[in-house]
């Protein structure tokens, strides 16, 4: 995601290096909306919540990531600084969905930090 993102952010993004980041991104974002899925019928309820919140915040930032990406293809910058502010906000929110469901799985499995 970070290697996406800073790629993206360049002020001149080398296309094939976007492609092959973003597409692995994405392929790592659909694994981990199916890990969502295991983990919401197969575990406690009590991770239902802070799961669906990753798998939101992930699908979230893979969007921002796509537009971002068709932009660059398209070599439009007209909202580049708007679409760059709303990325690190996605990028933040996901690293907090994902902290919040770290706790809440230590919780559930018994252990502390």
């Amino acid at each position: 995601m970070d290697a996406v993102l800073d790629t993206l952010r360049s002020d001149s993004p080398d296309l094939p290096d976007i492609d092959e980041k973003t597409g692995r991104f994405i392929s790592l974002a659909r694994e981990v909306h199916r890990a969502t899925e295991v983990v919401i019928l197969e575990g406690p309820a009590s991770l239902a919540t802070v799961t669906e919140r990753v798998a939101h915040a992930s699908s979230d930032l893979s969007h921002i990531m796509r537009r971002m990406t068709e932009n660059a293809r398209a070599e439009d910058t007209t909202h580049r600084a708007e679409d760059t502010a709303l990325a690190t906000e996605r990028e933040r929110i996901l690293y907090q969905a994902v902290k919040d469901f770290r706790l809440a799985a230590r919780s559930a499995i018994g252990k502390a930090d």
